[in-house]
């Protein structure tokens, strides 16, 4: 039997499942740190397992040896790689819409007003919690929520357990993020000191031509970093340089481009390598939606997005967070 709300919730789930790549694009673009990572090429939808796994190559190869003639080389196998393994974490949201909503907006086009205003709404909720997930410390909502920036390139990076791999333990120094600190390094973050910072920042994370590709600033550290930069420098956008295919502004620091996020800590910043930093979606879960159900108990419409995914790391010494 046909129910009387099914015409709504066939247009309601065609009109959202059409709009749901650019509802994924609209909240990749207006979260700066996605959107500078999905520019370098560091969101990857993958498929599915029990655990995102991260295969980390961490020692060297004790079969290197300088020899003479018919002196032996060493064979004895090295332990040079191992993995971390990171949890799923899952968000949702519904677009939830009642018969007498629909009844009120009756006729094609209304319908599909409400449908697109219900949608924007969802939009606008995932943007301000992903955009805040992103920088969480990997405690926030009972530890469902994803592990962001604080939990992966940690202000006390010598304690914790970081993909399954115990940071406290000797022996497990190499999985240490780097840290410039205002105390220890006796330096008071202003509009003078940034840069120096920064290139202090650089030396610790660097490894190689392995640099830092992103800094990201909270907006103490922003107005510190534009600040010092202003009088001979200028914003890039996308109208005026190719590179760029975000549509935020930033400044460049020798390689790596330089940008203000409000979600993260305001007097803190980070240099990401996004070589070994990685956003990884499920790709069946992308913020994609489902068609309408009906609640036994409401005269309702419910339309579920969800998103499925986590901050990945497979190398914690090239990315450094400064802070006070």
């Amino acid at each position: 039997m046909v129910t009387p709300n099914s015409s709504f919730d066939e247009l309601a789930s065609l009109t959202i499942s059409r709009y749901s790549k650019t509802l994924r694009d609209n909240v990749t673009n207006q979260i700066p740190l996605y959107a500078f990572m999905k520019d370098e090429g560091a969101i990857e939808e993958v498929d599915g397992g029990v655990y995102l796994i991260e295969n980390l190559d961490f020692g060297d190869n004790g079969t290197f040896t300088w020899y003479n003639g018919y002196q032996e080389i060493p064979i004895t196998p090295s332990e040079v790689f191992t993995t971390a393994q990171f949890d799923w974490k899952e968000c949702a949201g519904n677009a939830v819409f009642s018969r007498r909503e629909v009844a009120q907006n009756s006729g094609e086009s209304k319908q599909i007003d409400l449908i697109k205003g219900k949608v924007k709404n969802l939009e606008r909720t995932i943007v301000n919690n992903l955009g805040a997930a992103l920088h969480y410390a990997g405690t926030e909502n009972g530890g469902l929520s994803i592990g962001g920036l604080q939990y992966i390139v940690a202000d006390t990076p010598t304690s914790g357990i970081v993909g399954g791999i115990n940071r406290a333990t000797a022996g497990n120094e190499w999985w240490r993020n780097a840290v410039v600190d205002e105390g220890d390094d006796s330096i008071t973050f202003s509009a003078t000191t940034m840069q120096d910072a920064m290139e202090l920042g650089w030396v610790r994370a660097a490894r190689g031509m392995d640099v830092p590709t992103l800094f990201v600033m909270g907006n103490t550290h922003w107005r510190f970093f534009a600040g010092s930069v202003n009088a001979n420098s200028r914003y890039i956008r996308e109208s005026d340089a190719e590179t760029a295919k975000t549509s935020f502004p930033y400044y460049s620091f020798k390689t790596a481009k330089v940008f203000n996020d409000p979600n993260a800590r305001a007097a803190s910043s980070y240099g990401l390598n996004t070589n070994w930093l990685k956003l990884k979606v499920h790709k069946d879960r992308n913020l994609d939606s489902y068609p309408a159900v009906r609640p036994a108990n409401q005269t309702a419409s419910i339309i579920t997005m969800d998103f499925m995914g986590n901050l990945v790391c497979a190398n914690s010494s090239v990315q450094v967070v400064f802070h006070a």
